[in-house]
């Protein structure tokens, strides 16, 4: 069993791949593998409440642990309240920490 960190910094409401990478994690979610997701950038828009994102919806529901990267919700004016369930604030820090502990961290 692995552990992956997925960083997501694109829109998956204007590109298209984002999908690709949220089915990717889910499938190894699904498989036994370690799966967390961090939104970054442009990536933080499907976590406020009221947006819909299937692949990326599906894996909240499943309980895959999602953080979306503070500095991108504070340039975009989302706060914690506007968050959906399950999905907490996080630094950049979580890339590095991931890093060091080992884990396979896929960025798109």
């Amino acid at each position: 069993m692995s552990d992956y960190l997925f960083i997501q910094s694109q829109d998956p409401f204007t590109e298209v791949r984002t999908e690709h990478q949220f089915a990717l994690a889910g499938q190894l979610y699904d498989a036994g593998h370690n799966v967390r997701l961090l939104l970054v950038q442009n990536g933080v828009t499907p976590a406020r409440k009221g947006a819909r994102s299937e692949h990326f919806d599906k894996l909240l529901k499943w309980g895959v642990p999602v953080m979306a990267d503070d500095f991108s919700l504070q340039q975009r004016q989302i706060l914690d309240q506007d968050l959906k369930d399950n999905i907490a604030s996080s630094s950049l820090d979580t890339v590095i920490d991931a890093l060091l502990d080992g884990e396979k961290v896929i960025w798109n």
